[in-house]
C-alpha cells in the first residue's frame, strides 16, 4: 500500500503542460497529495510552471513514429526511477498499452476523454475499436462519461471521471438585453444554422430589445471567412461578430459582458456521449444555455438554467425566443451555484482522489 509520504503521481500527456485543461486541475488540486510528475510533448509554446509539479518534455522532431518512440522511451525511462507510483495515462495511441506492458508492477490507470468524432465512419469504426482493444488491458479506467463506457464495452472496471470546469466570470447577469456567445471550435459545428436562427429573432425583434451575437472560435480559414462572409450577406455586421481566435487570458471580458451561452453540438450517435465542456463554463459564469439536446446536455440544462432544442434553424430560433420569454425567471447567481458540483475543485477533491486513495489499497 502506498502511503501519503511515498506517492509519486506520474500524468502523461501529449499536450504540454498547461494547455489541457483537465489535466491542470487535476494537478493543482492534487499537489498537495502526490509529488507530481507531468510528462507530455514540447509544442513550442510558452511554458507553464505550477509549485509542486514537475513537468517533462519530450521534443516532436521526426516523424511521427520517431516521436511516439521517443515519447515512450523518456516516460518510460521517468517511471522506473520510481518503485512506487501511480501512473495516469491520457489515452495515446499505443503508447499507453506499451507503457501498461512495460510496468506490470506499479499501479496504472487508463484516462479516456473521447472516442472518435470524425465525420468519416470507417475512420470512427478504426478509432475507436483498437480503443476497446487496448483497454482490455487495463484494470483502471476513468472515462468522462457513462454513455462512453457502454458504447466502448468497459464494463464496470470504469470508473466515471466526469468533466469539469472552471468559473470564467463572477459578474450576476441581468437579462434586459440578450448578448449570446459561442465559445467553441468551428469544425463540423454548423454554427452557419445558429446565425440563420438569430436572424429571424433580430429581423422581428429590432428596436425592440438590444441582442447579439459573439462567436469565438477556430477552425480553418475557410470556415471563418464563410461565417464573416455570411454575417454580412444577411446584413448582421452590427450584431454578429465572428471573432476567431483569442488568447485565453482574454476570455474571460468576453464572458462578463454576454449573458446567454450557446452549446450547439450536432446530433450524432458520437457526439452524444462527448460531455460538451462550454455548457459548464457558461452556467458556471451564471449564464442560462441555449443547448441542442444530446443526452449529455440534458442532465445539466432545465428550465431554470436554459434551453434545450434541436439542430435546425428553426429549433434554434425558437430556442432564442423561449429564452426571451423566460428571461425574467433566470438568476445568474442561482445559476452559477446550481452548478458548483461541476467545478474542477469539487471532481478531483470528491470523485478522484477518493477513487486514487480506493484502488492504491
Amino acid at each position: 500500500m502506498l502511503t501519503n509520504n511515498n506517492k509519486t503521481l506520474f500524468i502523461v500527456d501529449q499536450v504540454q503542460f498547461g494547455y489541457h485543461t483537465g489535466n491542470y486541475y487535476i494537478c493543482k488540486y492534487l499537489r498537495d497529495s502526490y509529488s507530481i510528475i507531468y510528462i507530455c510533448k514540447e509544442h513550442g509554446l510558452s511554458k507553464i510552471e505550477m509549485n509542486g509539479v514537475r513537468s517533462v518534455y519530450v521534443s516532436r522532431k521526426g516523424n511521427s513514429l520517431v516521436r511516439s518512440i521517443r515519447f515512450f522511451g523518456k516516460a518510460l525511462q521517468e517511471i522506473r526511477k520510481h518503485s512506487n507510483c501511480i501512473i495516469f495515462i491520457k489515452y495515446l495511441k499505443g503508447i499507453s498499452l506499451a507503457l501498461r506492458l512495460s510496468n506490470p508492477s506499479h499501479l496504472v490507470v487508463l484516462d479516456v476523454r473521447s472516442a472518435s468524432v470524425s465525420q468519416k465512419r470507417i475512420r470512427r469504426w478504426l478509432y475507436d475499436s483498437r480503443l476497446k482493444f487496448e483497454t482490455k488491458f487495463f484494470k483502471n479506467i476513468t472515462v468522462i462519461s457513462q454513455g462512453l463506457a457502454d458504447k466502448l464495452n468497459m464494463g464496470q472496471k470504469a470508473h466515471i471521471l466526469p468533466l469539469g470546469a472552471d468559473v470564467i466570470s463572477s459578474t450576476n447577469k441581468n437579462f434586459d438585453q440578450v448578448h449570446l456567445l459561442y465559445v467553441g471550435t468551428l469544425v463540423n459545428r454548423n454554427i452557419d444554422v445558429t446565425i440563420h436562427g438569430f436572424k429571424r429573432v433580430y429581423d422581428e425583434l429590432v428596436g425592440r430589445i438590444p441582442l447579439s451575437y459573439s462567436i469565438i472560435g477556430t477552425g480553418s480559414n475557410d470556415e471563418e471567412s464563410s461565417l464573416r462572409e455570411l454575417v454580412d450577406k444577411l446584413g448582421l455586421k452590427s450584431v454578429v461578430l465572428v471573432i476567431g481566435r483569442i488568447p485565453h487570458t482574454e476570455i474571460a471580458q468576453w464572458f462578463d459582458n454576454t449573458n446567454i451561452g450557446v452549446s450547439y453540438i450536432p446530433l450524432t450517435d458520437y457526439f452524444d456521449v462527448q460531455p460538451p465542456l462550454k455548457t459548464f463554463e457558461y452556467l458556471l459564469s451564471g449564464m442560462p444555455v441555449i443547448a441542442t439536446h444530446t443526452s449529455e446536455n440534458r442532465k445539466v440544462i432545465s428550465e431554470k438554467n436554459g434551453v434545450l432544442v434541436g439542430e435546425s434553424v428553426n429549433d434554434f430560433y425558437l430556442g432564442i425566443k423561449k429564452i426571451l420569454q423566460n428571461r425574467a425567471s433566470f438568476d445568474s447567481e442561482a445559476i452559477r451555484n446550481g452548478a458548483k458540483p461541476y467545478m474542477w475543485k469539487a471532481i478531483v477533491t470528491n470523485n478522484l482522489k477518493p477513487y486514487l486513495q480506493r484502488i492504491c489499497e
